[in-house]
C-alpha cells in the first residue's frame, strides 16, 4: 500500500476551504475531498479559523503561518512600512533594520539580534519585496501594476463566488469641506491646505460609506468631525446617520474597531455572512472575532483601481452633496437669509446626498472595479455620471454670477474641491508602539464646539400643524406621487406613536 502523499495548502487556499464550508452548503467530507485532504486537516483548518483569516491579509502565497518570535516587534515595522508605501516614501533594507532596532529597544527586546537573515525572514513572512525605483522604465512598472491587478481580480473571484452580490459589500472614506461656499477665493485656499491643523481642520470631516455590490444596501454614513459636543446638536435625539468625533476629525482604528464591531453585531443578528473590502488605511486595522464578516484587503499599490467606491461611487455622493449645498444657498437668497452650514445641516446633507446614489451606480462601479458575479446582468451605464450639467441649470449661472467666479471654475472645480483630502492619521513611532503594548484604546476627545445656534425643541401641536400644510401643499401642487404620500403616512403613523407613547 503506497504512502498517501502530503497535501500543503497555501492560506489563500486555506481560506478557499473555510468560505466553502460556511458558504457552499456541502458537508465537510465533501468539502475535504474536492481540496484532497483528510477530514483531520479540514477540522484542524476550521479550528485555526480566526488565525487563518487575520494572516491572509499579511502572506495570502505562505504555505504554512510561521509566528515571530518577536510579534509586537513585527507588527510595529509592518505598520510603519505600510505608512511609507502609501505615503511614497523610499524604504531600503538598511533603513528597516535601524527601524527595527529602534521598535526593539522601545518594546524592551533585550535579547533581539538584527541580521539579514532576520530581515530576509521578515520580508518572506508579510510578502514584501523592496526594488529599487527606476525613473527610466515607468511604463515596464504600469504594466506590472496592471498585471498584478488583473491577478488579484482573477485570485478574488473564487472568493466572491461563494457569496451573494447582497453579501459582498466594499467600505472607504472621504475628506469634506462641509462649509465651503463656491467663491473662488476659498476655493484657491481650500485647495492648497491639507487640513491636519489650524483653521481649516474645523471646516472639514471625514464620511464612512459602506455598501453592497448590488446596490440594495447602503449601509447608513458615519460622519467623524472635530467637536465632541456640536452646540447645533442640543436638543437632538435622532440623526439620520451616525457621528463620531476626535481631534483631527480623521478615521481612527479606535473608531473604525467601534463601527465594524457595530455592523458585524447587526449581521450577527440577522444571521447573515459578509465579505466586506477595505483598503490598508492604516485606522483599519485587524478586529480580531468577527462573527459575520470577513475581511479583505486591496493591494496597498492598486486600491484606486480595485476599489468599488474610487470608481464612481463617492464622486456622485459628493455631486449630489454640492448640489444640495447650491439648492440652499439659492433658496436663503431668495428668502433673503444668510447662509451658513454647520454639522448638523451637513450631517442632514450626507443623508440626502447618499439616498441618492441609485444601485444601478453602485452596481456598475462594482463591475467596472472588477466585481463580475456570475448570472448577474448589469446595464451599461457610465459609474460617474454627472447628475448636474452646467449648461442646463441656471443655478449654478446664479452663483457664479453672484460670487465672481472665475470662468476656469466650474461645477465640477467645486465637487473636487476636497478630493485630496486626509481621512486617517499616519501613526508616529510612539503611537505604534502603544498600539501594539496596549492594543487598540479610546482617542481624547477635545471640548471645540461648533459656531452656530441649537435647535429648539417642537411641541407636538407645532408639528402636527406643519403635517397639515405639508400635506396642503402636496395635494394642491401638480405631479405629486404615491412616494410623497406614503412619506407623509409614515411620519403621521410615527407622529401618532410617539403620541401614544407620551401618554403612558
Amino acid at each position: 500500500m503506497s504512502k498517501r502523499k502530503l497535501k500543503i495548502l497555501t492560506i489563500a487556499e486555506k481560506v478557499n476551504v473555510i468560505h466553502m464550508v460556511e458558504h457552499s452548503g456541502k458537508k465537510n467530507y465533501e468539502v475535504a475531498n474536492a481540496f484532497g485532504i483528510p477530514s483531520s486537516t479540514l477540522s484542524t483548518i476550521l479550528k485555526n479559523k480566526t488565525k487563518i483569516l487575520t494572516n491572509f491579509k499579511l502572506q495570502p502565497s505562505r504555505k504554512k503561518i510561521k509566528l515571530s518570535e518577536f510579534p509586537n516587534l513585527d507588527s510595529s515595522l509592518f505598520k510603519w512600512y505600510v505608512q511609507c508605501k502609501d505615503s511614497n516614501l523610499p524604504v531600503s533594507g538598511p533603513i528597516l533594520k535601524e527601524k527595527a532596532n529602534i521598535f526593539a529597544k522601545s518594546l524592551g527586546y533585550t535579547n533581539f539580534k538584527n541580521s539579514t537573515g532576520w530581515l530576509d525572514k521578515w520580508k518572506k513572512r508579510n510578502n514584501i519585496t523592496l526594488r529599487k525605483p527606476c525613473s527610466g522604465n515607468l511604463s515596464n512598472s504600469s504594466v506590472s501594476k496592471d498585471q498584478h491587478c488583473i491577478k488579484w481580480k482573477n485570485d478574488i473571484l473564487t472568493i466572491i463566488n461563494e457569496y451573494s452580490p447582497n453579501d459582498i459589500f466594499n467600505a472607504d472614506e472621504m475628506g469634506i469641506f462641509y462649509r465651503c461656499l463656491p467663491d473662488s477665493t476659498q476655493q484657491l485656499s481650500y485647495g492648497e491646505d491639507d487640513c491636519r491643523d489650524g483653521k481649516r481642520s474645523k471646516e472639514r470631516v471625514t464620511v464612512l460609506l459602506c455598501t453592497n455590490m448590488s446596490g440594495t444596501e447602503k449601509i447608513k454614513p458615519l460622519l467623524i468631525g472635530k467637536p465632541t459636543k456640536p452646540r447645533c446638536f442640543r436638543g437632538i435625539k435622532s440623526l439620520p446617520i451616525d457621528y463620531e468625533s476626535n481631534p483631527k476629525a480623521w478615521m481612527t482604528a479606535f473608531l473604525w474597531n467601534k463601527w465594524l464591531k457595530q455592523f458585524d453585531e447587526k449581521l450577527f443578528m440577522e444571521n447573515r455572512k459578509i465579505i466586506l473590502f477595505i483598503d490598508n488605511c492604516t485606522a483599519h486595522v485587524i478586529v480580531p472575532n468577527l462573527k459575520a464578516i470577513t475581511i479583505k484587503f486591496f493591494p496597498t499599490d492598486s486600491t484606486s483601481k480595485l476599489q468599488p467606491l474610487d470608481h464612481g461611487i463617492i464622486q456622485n455622493f459628493k455631486v449630489f452633496y454640492r448640489k444640495e449645498v447650491i439648492r440652499k444657498i439659492t433658496s436663503h437668497i431668495e428668502l433673503q437669509c444668510t447662509i451658513s452650514i454647520d454639522l448638523l445641516q451637513a450631517v442632514r446633507i450626507t443623508d440626502k446626498s447618499w439616498r441618492q446614489v441609485t444601485s444601478e451606480i453602485i452596481a456598475n462601479s462594482f463591475k467596472k472595479a472588477g466585481f463580475q458575479h456570475p448570472g448577474t446582468l448589469v446595464q451599461t451605464i457610465p459609474s460617474y455620471q454627472e447628475p448636474y450639467q452646467e449648461k442646463n441649470h441656471p443655478e449654478w449661472s446664479y452663483i457664479k454670477q453672484k460670487y465672481n467666479l472665475m470662468p476656469e471654475f466650474t461645477f465640477n472645480s467645486y465637487v473636487k474641491i476636497d478630493d485630496n483630502l486626509t481621512v486617517c492619521s499616519n501613526l508616529n513611532d510612539s503611537e505604534i508602539i502603544s498600539a501594539e503594548v496596549a492594543g487598540l484604546t479610546k482617542c481624547t476627545h477635545d471640548n471645540d464646539r461648533d459656531d452656530y445656534s441649537t435647535s429648539r425643541k417642537v411641541a407636538y401641536k407645532e408639528a402636527t400643524r406643519a403635517l397639515e400644510i405639508l400635506r396642503d401643499f402636496i395635494e394642491t401642487t401638480e405631479g405629486m406621487d404615491n412616494i410623497h404620500f406614503e412619506a407623509l403616512g409614515t411620519i403621521e403613523d410615527a407622529m401618532d406613536k410617539i403620541k401614544h407613547t407620551e401618554k403612558l
